[in-house]
């Protein structure tokens, strides 16, 4: 899904893949239904088990997770720890009819971005899930529209750079050719001076590199 600044709720949800996890074939035949009567513009894809899900996610890209929390092979829980622990920030949301308020902190804690508990309001249920999903989606925007234009200053500076040093290098091997015809002290100055501000570039490429840049 591409990012876009001013989309609307309807506009955001356009391909956007929502893999749903449940180990209940019906009512993961019935929400693939539902949410495309909700939104049709969502790509809906299924998995029956955390191992199946974990296949998907190894093999595809999602946007959104929506996932139980008790399955026999394992929990939502034990997914979302599995994804985060990895470095994955896909938008995870845990919907199930377990209400504890453990299961709920753990959640949160681990990362997951929304807990929704089951109810007997089918349609009402899943426009909440719409909703949610478009406010997750539109976070997760805002948040990376802020890195771009560091990302882009960081780029530019490091081919700068690059460029720079090369450039310094050719000056220093020309006054190490010259310096045998010429006032040795002046040569000297021009290695000198070339050879500080080559130390001082090749810094600043090093910065970007291990992302000090953006710690300043």
């Amino acid at each position: 899904m591409l990012l876009e600044e001013n989309l609307t709720g309807s506009e955001r949800l356009v391909n956007t893949r929502v893999l749903l996890v449940d180990d209940d074939v019906d009512l993961l035949d019935i929400s693939r239904i539902l949410l495309r009567q909700t939104e049709p513009t969502l790509e809906i894809i299924v998995a029956d088990s955390v191992k199946c899900a974990l296949q998907k996610i190894e093999r595809e890209e999602f946007d959104i997770i929506i996932a139980d929390y008790l399955m026999p092979d394992s929990t939502g829980l034990d997914l979302l720890e599995a994804l985060r622990s990895g470095g994955d920030d896909t938008g995870f949301i845990i919907w199930t009819g377990h209400s504890s308020e453990d299961v709920v902190i753990k959640a949160l804690n681990l990362g997951a971005d929304h807990y929704i508990i089951k109810g007997p309001d089918t349609k009402e249920q899943f426009k909440t899930i719409q909703s949610t999903i478009t406010k997750i989606l539109a976070r997760k925007e805002c948040s990376q529209m802020k890195m771009i234009p560091q990302k882009v200053v960081g780029e530019f500076i490091h081919k700068l750079s690059h460029d720079v040093i090369g450039i310094l290098q050719n000056i220093m091997g020309y006054a190490t050719l010259l310096s045998d015809e010429f006032d040795k002290s002046y040569i000297e100055g021009i290695a000198r001076l070339t050879t500080k501000l080559n130390a001082r570039m090749k810094t600043a490429v090093l910065d970007v590199d291990s992302g000090e840049l953006t710690k300043k």
